[in-house]
């Protein structure tokens, strides 16, 4: 059976469907593990954000490419704006970390405005794409944590015995997997 070069899928209230879907496709062209989980999650919050803050429809498209799967979000509303990608997320983290989280986990997130839409581009590479190499001194061994592997522990609440006094208000209280702000 020959595997589908593209697909196209409403923007409904069906997420569970959505990610099913993409899931589907996305392993089928050959993306596995975290990676695969990365895409499902990052194509969650774009629909999730066109349901909430663009016009509740439009498309996903889903396609393979030579080195991995590339998929449009299509919002008919054409609200998004590079601003909204560059955006850090809110402290408290409540709500408002979708794009923010679409950035860390996909390898390339693009934005444009064909016909009046906001065309949202996402890449997920089958494989780690290299990060550039960072002038270091020879001595220093530890290696960058690359942005796909981005993870954010939540830090407590109330300060403990080990928390430094630094941690404060407008101190972030997420660490990335390196202990990074």
């Amino acid at each position: 059976m020959d595997r589908p070069a593209a697909m196209t899928l409403p923007i409904d209230a069906d997420l569970a469907g959505t990610r099913q879907a993409v899931r589907g496709f996305a392993q089928e062209a050959g993306l596995a593990g975290e990676r695969l989980q990365n895409l499902v999650l990052a194509v969650n919050e774009a629909v999730t954000n066109v349901l909430d803050h663009g016009a509740g429809t439009g498309s996903v498209h889903l396609s393979r490419a030579d080195h991995g799967v590339r998929v449009q979000i299509v919002d008919p509303a054409g609200r998004l704006r590079p601003a909204d990608l560059d955006r850090s997320p809110p402290w408290p983290p409540t709500h408002g970390m979708g794009l923010w989280v679409i950035r860390q986990v996909c390898d390339e997130v693009r934005l444009d405005h064909p016909e009046g839409h906001s065309r949202l581009e996402l890449f997920m590479a089958y494989r780690p794409v290299a990060a550039p190499v960072a002038d270091t001194p020879p001595h220093d061994t530890r290696q960058p944590t690359p942005r796909h592997l981005l993870r954010l522990h939540r830090r407590r609440e109330t300060p403990g015995p080990d928390d430094s006094p630094e941690d404060g208000p407008g101190h972030s209280r997420f660490q990335d997997a390196a202990g990074q702000p």
